[in-house]
């Protein structure tokens, strides 16, 4: 067991650590955010802020009642955070076509609950350095295993862009799959002002690739097809193509 010392640190100082708590998360959850993933900005902010919060006070809500021989574990109540964080996780992992999804994201959830205790502890440069290795990992490592690792696996990344319309998802998944090859993960991205997503395909290599961006072409509701990071077309080609599908 712990004795905690009686004297509180100032509510200001405090809530000035719940708030750097909110910052730090919302920092990794801005990167879900930009891939569209189901808990992005809101989501990792309210996580840090709620663990900082059960930190704070775990670790100074009780100092009225401590006196001599009575004395308190402030570990327990923190420790319901990570159980807590698990029926988060659960919710945000699931299997398709033997394919997991959401690993990363529950994982970074994880990752700021854990930050969120740090700040709400007071080891504010623990939580900084976390925060800085959780963004590297997740944006750094990322392109690693696209550039790097791309020839070792096999793997071809493509860029679809099509209406934002329901289904859309769906309708150019079954022409992949009709064209040989596997989906490992898609990503969409939101084109801001023009009623399209850009829906990035990493495809395992066992069809032609030439083969299925024909057919996509095809395809009434795509624009553009390209490999990643190649983006062929201006806007005024895409404008064009938008108006020929209508």
């Amino acid at each position: 067991m712990v004795t905690i010392a009686s004297e509180a640190l100032p509510h200001l100082e405090l809530a000035g650590r719940i708030f750097l708590a909110g910052v730090l998360a919302a920092l990794l959850g801005l990167e879900r955010e930009v891939r569209n993933k189901d808990a992005g900005l809101r989501t990792y902010t309210l996580v840090g802020l709620g663990s900082a919060l059960i930190m704070v006070v775990s670790r100074h809500g009780f100092a009225s009642v401590i006196g001599p021989g009575i004395d308190l574990d402030p570990a327990r109540i923190a420790a319901q955070v990570v159980s807590g964080i698990g029926f988060l996780g659960g919710g945000l992992i699931f299997v398709k076509r033997d394919v997991v999804r959401g690993l990363t994201t529950a994982a970074g959830l994880w990752l700021c609950s854990g930050i969120g205790l740090a700040v709400g502890a007071g080891m504010i440069y623990l939580a900084v350095f976390a925060t800085a290795a959780g963004l590297l990992t997740m944006v750094g490592l990322d392109l690693v295993e696209r550039r790097i690792l791309r020839s070792k696996r096999d793997t071809v990344f493509l860029d679809v862009v099509c209406h934002d319309k329901k289904g859309v998802l769906a309708q150019i998944s079954t022409v992949i799959a009709k064209a040989g090859f596997n989906i490992e993960s898609v990503e969409i991205r939101k084109e801001a002002g023009e009623g399209l997503v850009t829906i990035h395909f990493a495809l395992t290599d066992s069809g032609e690739i030439r083969s299925l961006v024909s057919r996509l072409a095809e395809e009434d509701t795509v624009v553009e097809v390209f490999p990643s990071g190649q983006r062929p077309a201006k806007k005024s080609q895409r404008r064009k193509a938008r108006r020929s599908s209508e």
